[in-house]
């Protein structure tokens, strides 16, 4: 168990570091804004994460994780996966959450339930712009392609399942059909993690996710609305640099934003907890 604990504090040791190192410095002491400005860009910032974090909180429901303890696991995670480029964050979020839910195919499945949703609301979005404007991005073409095969896995992995099952157990014998037989409940075991995940939630997940994208692009346009305007055009490139992880045009300002709630939180949460400590000690030497 120590073992594993130190190991569990040094990959979050290389990833803080990690992400800290891909910050652009250069860029955060010439951030400008006025006042109504700035209340405006936090508010917006505070919606965009308070939304994500429901959306997380309610994909891991059943864990039981305590508020204050999540709040610490999606500051830390969205940290690393908001300044590390190409989404390698994502990995650092997905074994985070297999840590705490002592499930690695829960942590897994969690962090692609909310690209899926992520992606969902994306096309809504892009695809009428794309049409439209006939312009296709990689991304989307890589959203489309991701969504339709989900959909159809999906809504034919019951039946499909039933099928096999009965076909192998009847059937095939021999070390192949063993293997294929695994693979298969293995493949039945994430089905239902992701069913029973989405069960009496897919609205509220799907609400949680359009509001979060809606103030993404509200952020951008406040943003860079000193620099003439900001066209729909505009919004789309950043959506695709933002949900492939390439450093856009907001990144010094979420840089700034995001290493101040990562440090304000955690000397929040982590303050009241030595303080309670510490008030424990002296309580317990009192009575001595």
């Amino acid at each position: 168990m120590l073992k594993n604990r130190v190991l569990y504090y040094l990959i979050n040791l290389v990833f803080m570091v990690a992400a800290l190192c891909f910050i652009d410095y250069g860029m955060l002491p010439n951030i400008h804004f006025e006042w109504p400005m700035v209340i405006g860009v936090i508010m917006l910032f505070l919606l965009i994460h308070a939304a994500r974090f429901m959306r997380m909180y309610l994909v891991l429901l059943e864990d039981l994780i305590r508020p204050r303890r999540f709040l610490q696991l999606y500051i830390k995670t969205t940290f690393v996966s908001s300044l590390i480029p190409f989404k390698i964050g994502e990995v650092y979020k997905m074994y985070c959450y297999e840590e705490e839910t002592d499930n690695t195919l829960k942590g897994i499945m969690s962090v692609l339930i909310e690209k899926y949703f992520d992606a969902m609301v994306l096309c809504m979005f892009m695809v009428p712009y794309a049409i439209i404007n006939r312009v296709l991005s990689p991304l989307l073409v890589i959203l489309l392609v991701f969504m339709i095969c989900v959909i159809v896995v999906y809504f034919s992995f019951g039946s499909t399942y039933k099928y096999l099952n009965k076909f192998l157990i009847c059937r095939a014998t021999g070390r192949k059909s063993l293997l294929f037989l695994r693979m298969l409940e293995f493949g039945n075991k994430t089905y239902e993690e992701v069913k029973n995940t989405l069960k009496g939630r897919f609205v509220l997940l799907l609400f949680l996710s359009i509001i979060a994208w809606i103030s993404e692009g509200l952020l951008f346009t406040m943003i860079n609305a000193g620099d003439g305007g900001v066209s729909f055009g505009a919004i789309f490139n950043y959506v695709n640099d933002v949900f492939l992880g390439v450093a856009n045009a907001a990144f010094g300002y979420y840089s700034a934003m995001l290493v101040a709630m990562f440090l304000i939180v955690l000397i929040v949460l982590y303050g009241r907890k030595y303080l309670g400590d510490a008030n424990k000690e002296r309580r317990d030497l009192w009575w001595a």
